[in-house]
């Protein structure tokens, strides 16, 4: 079983998975896939300020 690798572009994946080798898949993500919402408050304040992400239109599919 090969571990997963996630990058942002196609370059960079081809770059990597020179240097990790047969035992990795590296693939590309086209960009983020995550992002802090615009339309509310982006951190719990009640909880060490953790973030609240959400998948950005379009990339629901990559994740």
């Amino acid at each position: 079983m090969s571990k997963l690798v996630i990058v942002e572009s196609p370059a960079k994946a081809k770059t990597i998975k020179k240097y990790l080798g047969s035992g990795y898949d590296v693939v590309a993500s086209m960009g983020h896939v995550r992002d802090l919402p615009k339309s509310r408050l982006s951190v719990d304040v009640e909880n060490d300020f953790k973030p609240k992400y959400v998948v950005i239109k379009g990339k629901e599919k990559l994740v």
